[in-house]
């Protein structure tokens, strides 16, 4: 006999203990039950319901799970399993028993334990027959229906009916008439017969009750959008000539149709949801109401009706929200089999059996309770019809949605059934406010979104009146719509938030994280990287990335004058008078009245070209027509240099500078902009070969930086450009006069308010955001913290404003250049004056030599003769 060490021992003993543990108790061989589910199939094989069932059933108990294990699960294809459309209820049981022989793998011999789906009679009187409970999802089945379970008559004993009758809903709708005493309404439903039979029992019992229907049945299927739309406005154009002011809008299949958002939108268009005075009840047999979920209400703007917009729902509209309402009913399908299964092994007591009962099982599923289904409180009758359930009646015009009465059913009067604040007018909020507690926010100072407000007086501030600018007062404006307190304080270091190489985020983004705050406010960026990790609101102000430099200093030149023409122009125009005189030098050489000599040549080219004109005229033909050409040649360049010269004398010349990214990374300007900022991170990682050279010269400037007003007193410095916010740059050209912002925005992005990740408070938030930029407050704060807070008005927009008035600077270069020729001139007359007395001088001096040599001369020859 082989021993065992210890270890393998244990290892075998517990294999032993785990393998009995996963033995069913409730049977004689220990094999878990035969459990198949059918789940119905519009067509080709797939279901939407069973991804959603097979999730939710495979969280179970221990016990349910040794027992039940994993069941196998059927597609039941309504057209070509069951082929319902075309041999009713004939062939369903053959269906069913080939759907589990093919899909089950021959494993189940029982057949199909249950059946989830949408309503079908014929298939609802063959799992009667057979004793299969069938779980109702919808009131109705998928494209082709036989009878809608609304018009179905029969108490079957076999169905479980996740919804409740549409008649009970309806019923509620009639209560709300009677309660508000209104006679009579328009009421708007789907014209196809097969979509409006919950539309057509509203109405039946409304005349039962002595309310006036006036029905409207609008083509919605195969209907485009613009079509939709003309028959909507046909409709609501006669509401408004017969005065009515109660709208119902029953929509059975609103998930695909869009009726009641297709009317709500509509009637905006005619103003009836600005009026206090109309109601809208929105009938939606599933009691999901999609069109009135956050996402649709702030997106199309409803939120801002002034109408009743009333509706029953199941459970409260800020609870949790799934994709739809055939979602939820599956969900809470999924729910009700696991706790069947659960109470089938509870009432089976010691009994061991291997055979599955689905009369037993049956009984479980009606005795099935949900006190928070996804589609409210759940718990059924004998007949497994929803009972004990609550409506809640929910006005949803304005921004906070008002829960303003709960309906249940009952024998009882109206006002039994439907408990109602009076004439709907104390409506109770659902929350006191936005939030429950005080409120973290978390800010980062930066002029002029967070900054501290200065002492005034002796008079210091406290708690949040310490801080002034655009986000506190955004934050106030929220704070008293959605009613709620808060508290401010600055993010550790000042900063919006950045990851190291741990992974770990600083600045407002870490503060959110850990949830030490509930809102992160300021000039924080939504980046794609924040967003991985929390949440933004919708974008409170769109900005971008630019370059603030220091404002170029004004250039000045006496000799601005000379700036209309350039200086090769200059001395073209000077080497076409030497060429012209030449050519008059030249012409005139070989006549016999000569007149052009060089000097007078030159000088008829200068009186010319300064329209001076001259003492004679050219004679001979060839020169009058050089002498046509030249001047018309000096009547042109005279004109242009008179147009631009009143240009360059009306405009302040500055100094060379970068008006753009490309200009600053061809120059040898220094850049820089905040350490850790989304500014860098973008310049870090740019694809482009620009942000590249930007990074580079980034680096070799040391231009990373602490925060902006490091950066602007580098800008001020000189020599310096800080690439960073549009709108902070902005704001310093308009406060700091020695800087000035330039270039058109690159990185186009939105300043948003920072909140957790998933978190429940997102939507109103968006929402009221929403309608601060709808009345223009937004707007209004920015322009009393940017364009009221100017403190620099620059020369160009005076001067652009008032006529300029020419001083001594505009001319004191022509005043130069008069000065030098009257210098010339008097120094060639008194140079030449002195020339010609000198010159007389000497001729003097030779002279009286000459008459001394003569005389000594005469002299000599007396002396020889003597």
């Amino acid at each position: 006999m082989r021993e065992f060490d210890l270890p393998s021992l244990s290892i075998l003993l517990l294999l032993v203990a785990t393998s009995e543990s996963r033995l069913c108790q409730k049977t004689n061989d220990g094999h878990p039950y035969d459990f198949v589910v059918g789940i119905l199939s519009a067509g080709n094989g797939q279901s939407p319901l069973q991804a959603w069932i097979e999730d939710y059933i495979s969280a179970k108990s221990p016990m349910v799970q040794d027992c039940f294990g994993n069941p196998s699960f059927v597609v039941l294809d309504v057209q070509e399993t069951l082929q319902l459309q075309e041999h009713g209820w004939s062939r369903i049981t053959a269906g069913m028993q080939n759907a589990v022989a093919i899909q089950a793998q021959h494993k189940h011999k029982g057949g199909v334990s249950v059946v989830v789906g949408p309503f079908y009679m014929n298939l609802a009187a063959v799992l009667e027959f057979r004793g299969i409970p069938y779980i109702v999802t919808d009131y109705e089945g998928f494209d082709w229906i036989d009878i809608s379970k609304v018009r179905d008559p029969v108490k079957w004993k076999t169905t479980i009916e996740v919804r409740p009758p549409v008649q009970e809903l309806n019923l509620a709708v009639v209560d709300l008439f009677k309660v508000q005493k209104w006679t009579n309404a328009l009421v708007i439903m789907p014209e196809e017969p097969r979509k409006n039979q919950e539309c057509q029992d509203l109405t039946e019992q409304m005349i039962v009750n002595g309310i006036s229907p006036i029905p409207y049945s609008l083509t919605v299927k195969n209907m485009n959008t613009k079509q939709i739309k003309k028959q909507i406005d046909k409709v609501l154009r006669n509401a408004r000539m017969l005065e009515q002011k109660i709208v119902v809008i029953c929509s059975p299949d609103e998930e695909k149709q869009n009726l009641i958002e297709a009317v709500l939108f509509e009637a905006k268009m005619f103003n009836m949801l600005g009026e206090q005075d109309h109601a809208f009840i929105i009938v939606d047999p599933t009691l999901y109401n999609k069109p009135l979920e956050d996402i649709n209400m702030y997106r199309t703007g409803l939120f801002v009706a002034k109408a009743q917009l009333l509706a029953f729902r199941f459970r409260s509209p800020l609870g949790t929200q799934v994709s739809g309402a055939d979602e939820a009913s599956a969900i809470d399908a999924a729910n009700i089999i696991k706790k069947a299964q659960k109470k089938y092994l509870e009432q089976q007591g010691a009994v061991k059996s291997d055979e599955f009962s689905r009369e037993r099982f049956l009984e479980s599923l009606k005795e099935v309770n949900l006190p928070s289904g996804k589609t409210g409180e759940i718990l059924f009758n004998s007949t497994g019809q929803r009972v004990n359930y609550t409506l809640h009646l929910y006005n949803h015009g304005g921004l906070h949605k008002r829960k303003v009465g709960t309906w249940s059913p009952g024998p009882g009067s109206t006002t039994d059934r439907l408990v109602s604040n009076q004439d709907l007018g104390e409506e109770e909020e659902v929350g006191e406010g936005l939030f429950p507690d005080i409120v973290k926010v978390v800010v980062v100072k930066e002029d002029p979104f967070v900054m501290i407000r200065r002492a005034v007086r002796g008079h210091e501030y406290h708690g949040n009146d310490r801080f002034e600018g655009f986000s506190v007062d955004l934050l106030k404006r929220l704070a008293e719509l959605l009613q709620f307190k808060y508290e401010i304080y600055v993010s550790p270091n000042n900063r919006y938030g950045a990851q190291d190489s741990d992974g770990r985020w600083d600045g407002i983004v870490g503060e959110v994280l850990a949830e030490n705050a509930t809102l992160g406010m300021g000039a924080i960026s939504i980046t794609s990287e924040r967003e991985k990790v929390i949440d933004f609101s919708l974008g409170v102000m769109s900005t971008g990335v630019n370059l603030l430099i220091s404002k170029p200093e004004e250039m000045f030149s006496i000799f601005q004058f000379m700036q209309p023409f350039s200086l090769e122009l200059w001395f073209s125009i000077v080497g076409a008078a030497i060429i012209v005189s030449g050519a008059y030098y030249i012409l005139d050489y070989f006549n016999n009245e000569r007149q052009f000599t060089v000097r007078s040549t030159l000088w008829f080219s200068v009186g010319t070209i300064f329209v001076r004109g001259t003492d004679f005229s050219p004679k001979p033909l060839s020169q009058r027509i050089l002498s046509t050409g030249f001047m018309f040649f000096s009547l042109i360049t005279v004109s242009t240099y008179t147009a631009n010269m009143a240009a360059f004398l009306t405009t302040t010349n500055l100094e060379e500078s970068v008006a753009s990214i490309e200009d600053l990374a061809k120059s040898n300007m220094g850049c820089g902009t905040v350490k850790n900022s989304a500014t860098m991170n973008f310049l870090q990682v740019g694809n482009k070969e620009i942000y590249r050279k930007l990074w580079r010269k980034l680096q070799q400037s040391n231009g990373l930086v602490k925060n902006f007003t490091e950066g602007r007193k580098r800008v001020e410095a000189g020599n310096f450009a800080f690439i960073f916010d549009y709108s902070i740059n902005e704001y310093s050209e308009k406060k700091f006069c020695k800087t000035k912002s330039v270039a058109s925005p690159i990185l186009l992005q939105e300043h948003g308010i920072a909140i957790q990740a998933g978190a429940a408070f997102k939507i109103r938030l968006n929402i009221a955001l929403l309608k601060l930029k709808e009345l223009r407050l937004i707007q209004e704060l920015k322009k009393k913290w940017w364009d009221d807070k100017r403190e620099c008005d620059t020369d160009g927009e005076s001067k652009n404003s008032q006529q300029v008035e020419f001083d001594i600077k505009h001319t004191a270069g022509v005043f130069i250049v008069g000065a030098i020729g009257l210098v010339c001139a008097f120094s060639i007359f008194f140079t030449k004056k002195l020339f010609y007395r000198l010159l007389k001088k000497r001729r003097a001096k030779k002279a009286k030599a000459k008459e001394r040599s003569n005389e000594d001369l005469l002299e000599r020859k007396e002396k020889s003769i003597w």
